[in-house]
């Protein structure tokens, strides 16, 4: 019979006063508890005091225990009543979670390109500081952006494989700017938005933030099942598909042509908008067609230079439908009022000269030796990873589930994040986590951080592993 607590100054939580840092072993043992059901949504745990003296442990270890929780969502405050288990009264986003500082000492938890492999921004700050023409940068841009800057868009997409014009192109703040503005231009509130089951997680927010109701959708090794997606449309009025062919966050599945070819059918038939988000195809060798070259009028295509350049410069480029450029238009007024053209400047710049395709490239040899140190050094499990991609998608043992193996490793100097992050109804049916391979300060972090990971999955005890 599993015991569960109601006014919970009875939990006398069992920790290992050996276990480094205490306050994380409280926090492990909290979750434990609530996800094993001893610990309902809405009862009260004892106060930080109560719990110190109870567990003979300073008061501060407590209070950060329970402050970390908070940040976790198990917990939240209330004043004078007290700390309650259950989902934080508002919720905090998605985005901020993922882009929390890490204090353990390896972060795999973010899709982050290395920053070591960033061009030279110096060199180019110092070309546009002797450029004639440098004073225009400061001026309001066009809601669509300045026209060399929606060329060098439009040359770039054609590299990868999609013709379109300029007029065509818009200039946005980044992928994440460019998902908000088309998701608001082609939808009200109360809209229903599909997408993968396991989706990124700024998609997600957007959907949330602007009120639209955000359905998954049944994947395999190709990403969205067509059936699944027909089988939903017969009984759902979707407004907009949003879609990762290329590399999918987290799931790293790959769309086929002939796959891309019956989403776009699909969405025909149904009159649906697709919103395509391939801010990692450059890093294919050879990307499939775009969906938006399939049906471009009812396709929007969101890319970004933030994964295959660097990712402070915030330019996107949004390839639109030619009857929705009013609208998105409006949309990226409203969102940014322009996007910076320094930026925009930099990237073109930076594309003529062949920085761009050189940064490409390194990042690329980079990412095949970590995704093959990654398939080494986790060969005993099971994992879905590609030579260009920035993460791994490993499924755990049935013995794990995502938020105690993410707790595990977090408490071993590891940082990972959990299939539930990526889950559109926030619950997930396998036991998985992302590993991110871009952010790790180096290659003997990266690969001490798989190897700590190895060792959990292996089942050796916490106290063998060597700290980094």
């Amino acid at each position: 019979m599993v015991r569960s607590y109601k006014m919970t100054s009875d939990w006398k939580p069992l920790i290992q006063k050996n276990e480094k840092p205490l306050y994380m072993a409280l926090v492990r043992v909290l979750s434990e508890d609530i996800a094993g059901g001893r610990l309902p949504k809405g009862c009260r745990l004892p106060t930080q005091r109560e719990l110190a003296d109870e567990l003979k442990i300073a008061i501060g270890t407590v209070t950060r225990a329970y402050y970390e929780a908070e940040k976790r969502g198990l917990v939240y405050g209330d004043g004078r009543r007290g700390t309650f288990v259950g989902e934080m009264p508002r919720p905090r986003s998605l985005l901020a979670t993922l882009a929390e500082t890490i204090t353990v000492g390896i972060d795999l938890s973010k899709n982050h390109p290395a920053h070591r492999l960033d061009p030279d921004l110096s060199a180019a700050l110092h070309q546009i500081a002797r450029w004639p023409e440098c004073p225009q940068l400061l001026m309001y841009p066009s809601p669509q952006g300045l026209l060399p800057h929606r060329r060098a868009g439009a040359k770039w997409l054609k590299t990868l494989g999609l013709k379109v014009e300029p007029d065509n192109v818009f200039v946005s703040g980044g992928a994440q700017h460019g998902l908000l503005a088309v998701f608001a231009a082609a939808a009200r509130p109360g809209s229903i938005v599909a997408s993968e089951e396991y989706t990124y997680p700024g998609a997600k927010a957007v959907a949330a933030m602007l009120g639209l109701q955000h359905i998954g959708i049944p994947m395999d090794q190709e990403g969205i099942i067509p059936d699944a997606l027909e089988s939903v449309c017969r009984h759902k009025d979707i407004r907009l598909l949003y879609c990762n062919p290329s590399l999918q966050n987290p799931t790293n599945a790959v769309m086929s042509l002939e796959r891309r070819q019956q989403i776009a059918m699909i969405a025909r038939e149904h009159n649906i908008c697709v919103v395509e988000d391939e801010i990692l195809s450059p890093l294919l060798d050879e990307p499939p067609d775009f969906i938006a070259g399939i049906i471009p009028e009812q396709c929007y295509l969101v890319i970004s230079v933030s994964k295959s350049v660097a990712a402070g410069l915030r330019v996107g480029f949004i390839a639109a439908p030619s009857h929705a450029q009013q609208k998105l238009a409006d949309s990226l007024q409203t969102s940014n009022l322009g996007q910076p053209p320094l930026m925009a400047e930099i990237f073109t710049r930076w594309l003529e000269d062949g920085t761009v395709e050189k940064t490409i490239a390194r990042r690329k040899h980079e990412l095949a030796w970590s995704q093959q140190t990654a398939c080494e050094v986790l060969k005993d499990f099971k994992v879905r990873s590609h030579p260009s991609s920035y993460h791994i998608w490993l499924e755990l043992p049935d013995a794990w589930t995502g938020p105690k193996f993410t707790t595990e490793a977090q408490m071993r100097g590891v940082a990972v994040t959990p299939a539930e992050i990526f889950a559109v109804d926030q619950k997930s049916s396998i036991n998985a986590v992302r590993l991110s391979l871009g952010g790790a300060p180096d290659r003997a972090h990266l690969k001490a951080g798989l190897e700590i990971l190895a060792d959990i999955l292996s089942g050796s005890k916490r106290q063998e592993i060597a700290t980094v």
